[in-house]
C-alpha cells in the first residue's frame, strides 16, 4: 500500500510543479483553494472564512494529502513560511487517450531525437549506446546529450573513458508529463 501512496503524491507534486512552472504560484495557489486569489504579496482565502496572508517572501510549503477532505489547513508561524495541508486531488497518470499528442508536443519542443533521448534515459546509457538506439553518429548523440544537459534535463559522469547519460529529477518530471 506505500508504494501506491507514494506514486499518488508524486503524481500529485509533479501535477502542482507542472501548474507552477506552465501558469505561475497564483494558479498553484488558486488550485490548492478553490476561490483564493494572489495579488502581490497577499493571498485571500474564501474557505472557511475570508482571511488575508501577507507571504512577504517567506514562501508557502504546499502539502497535499490523500487523508484530508475538508477546506486548507493553515499554519502561519511568524518567521516561517506558510504551510498548507489541503486535499490531494486525484493523482493518477493522465489518460492514454491524450498520451500521442503529448508526445508530439514534446518533440515539438525538443526535436524528436532529443524527446526520445530523453525517455532512453530513465535508464543510464553512453553516448555509443544512445547513438546505436537512437540510429545517429556518435557526434551526434553527443551534440543532443549536451543541449539536454544544458536545459538540466540530464546529468552526465565521466567512468573511464566512456561517458554515462541519465536523467535529472526536471528530466523526469518532464518525461512523466508527457511519456
Amino acid at each position: 500500500m506505500w508504494t501506491l501512496v507514494q506514486d499518488l503524491h508524486r503524481a500529485e507534486f509533479t501535477r502542482h510543479a507542472l501548474t507552477v512552472a506552465e501558469h505561475g504560484v497564483g494558479v498553484a495557489l488558486t488550485a490548492f483553494a478553490p476561490g483564493s486569489q494572489l495579488r502581490g504579496e497577499v493571498w485571500q482565502l474564501a474557505t472557511p472564512v475570508v482571511q488575508d496572508i501577507t507571504l512577504g517572501g517567506r514562501g508557502v510549503l504546499l502539502m497535499p494529502t490523500f487523508h484530508w477532505t475538508g477546506h486548507p489547513l493553515l499554519s502561519d508561524l511568524p518567521g516561517r513560511p506558510l504551510t498548507v495541508t489541503c486535499p490531494a486531488g486525484p493523482g493518477l497518470p493522465l489518460p492514454a487517450d491524450g498520451a500521442s499528442g503529448a508526445d508530439q508536443a514534446l518533440a515539438a519542443v525538443l526535436g524528436r531525437t532529443r524527446a526520445a533521448m530523453l525517455f532512453l534515459l530513465a535508464e543510464e546509457h553512453t553516448t555509443s549506446g544512445l547513438a546505436r538506439r537512437l540510429a545517429v553518429s556518435n557526434a551526434t548523440a553527443s551534440a543532443h546529450a549536451a543541449a539536454l544537459r544544458g536545459a538540466g534535463l540530464i546529468a552526465t559522469v565521466r567512468a573511464g573513458r566512456s561517458v554515462l547519460h541519465r536523467r535529472t529529477d526536471l528530466g523526469s518530471l518532464l518525461a512523466r508529463r508527457h511519456g
